[in-house]
């Protein structure tokens, strides 16, 4: 006997009792237990049938202890969600705390944990918030879930899941990434393909997803949060890696420990600047001039710049004259060569 069996026989029970007289209420419009109340008239057998009918198609909705659900292991929200410094998590416990819970959450029943009666399917932020206000509110705070019987599989569930979060708070790509991934891993997919098939997305825009969370530990925490990369970055991160790994990690590394911490696009910047390739000088050519056999200075070409070096027989005072000499002499070149031009 399943615990949401046990569940449903309280619920009739309870239903059972012989309701005060009111007012008619209008069909749709009643409460859950007054209609099942009302129902009894007309005898328990048809209305348990009711119930069960309701349980297999998924619409079974429970006044649920937030203490007694457990999130999934495919739960694809990064911790930060779920902290008070994260001023969307804030706003939802407020408004639940004033407004109620307009929406209830979507759970599975599970067997052979005696700790937990539900696993959430979807609205893990929404379960956290109430576990939340729970434990800070005199009497406790109710949460509501809607018995999904059809999640039985892990495909089912991931895929409702899925579906929920883009249509509400949509995820991050770091964290879409890191949901895929658990999917590929837990074999729920077998392949990349058949995840993207499944979920309505191109290969590539998976593999997208897949590379954000992928990203080396030291890189993702030089962001701060890495839920502020964007897709579009992963192409010029994944360039810096492949040809520089060790430096990109290392310059990581530095910039965690940056005083105040840089923005996510500088520290964008400085990563994938390891992934262009530099363009190296071309070797300096060096000449030497001797005079009477001795060398009276050597001169270096390099790029943009030459270099003079006198011997050692050149004393101070030659050297600076030589030197206008030499000032005069490319002024005067350059003037009239500038001039053709």
């Amino acid at each position: 006997m399943s615990k949401t069996d046990d569940i449903h026989r309280a619920i009739l029970a309870k239903a059972a009792q012989a309701p005060a007289p009111r007012a008619p209420i209008a069909s749709g419009a009643r409460p859950y237990v007054a209609e099942a109340g009302q129902r009894l008239a007309e005898g328990l057998r048809e209305e348990n049938q009711r119930l069960k009918a309701e349980r297999a198609n998924g619409m079974l909705v429970l006044r649920l202890d937030p203490k007694r659900v457990r999130a999934t292991q495919f739960m694809n929200r990064d911790e930060r969600a779920f902290l008070e410094s994260d001023p969307s998590f804030v706003e939802l416990k407020e408004s639940l705390r004033v407004h109620g819970q307009e929406h209830p959450i979507r759970v599975r029943a599970v067997e052979n944990d005696p700790s937990v009666d539900f696993e959430i399917i979807a609205g893990h932020r929404r379960h956290r918030a109430c576990l939340a206000l729970d434990a800070a509110i005199e009497g406790g705070f109710p949460l509501l879930g809607l018995v999904d019987s059809k999640a039985g599989e892990s495909r089912d569930l991931v895929l409702k899941m899925y579906r929920e979060n883009a249509e509400r708070a949509d995820l991050s790509p770091y964290e879409y990434g890191h949901m895929f991934q658990s999917w590929l891993d837990a074999k729920v997919f077998e392949t990349q393909g058949e995840l993207a098939a499944a979920v309505g997305l191109s290969d590539g825009s998976i593999t997208s997803y897949l590379q954000v969370a992928g990203l080396p530990a030291e890189v993702l925490a030089a962001f701060g949060d890495p839920r502020t990369i964007a897709v579009r970055w992963t192409h010029d991160l994944s360039r810096a890696l492949r040809r520089n790994a060790a430096a990109v990690r290392a310059a990581a590394v530095e910039l965690i420990s940056r005083k105040p911490r840089p923005k996510p696009e500088e520290v964008l910047r400085e990563l994938a600047a390891f992934g262009f390739e530099k363009t190296k000088a071309p070797a300096a050519r060096e000449e030497s001039v001797k005079i009477n056999g001795k060398v009276a200075f050597s001169l270096t070409r390099r790029t943009g710049r030459i270099t003079v070096k006198f011997g050692k027989t050149i004393d101070r005072s030659f050297q600076k004259e030589v030197g206008d000499a030499i000032k005069n002499a490319a002024e005067e070149l350059l003037s009239t060569r500038l001039r053709s031009k």
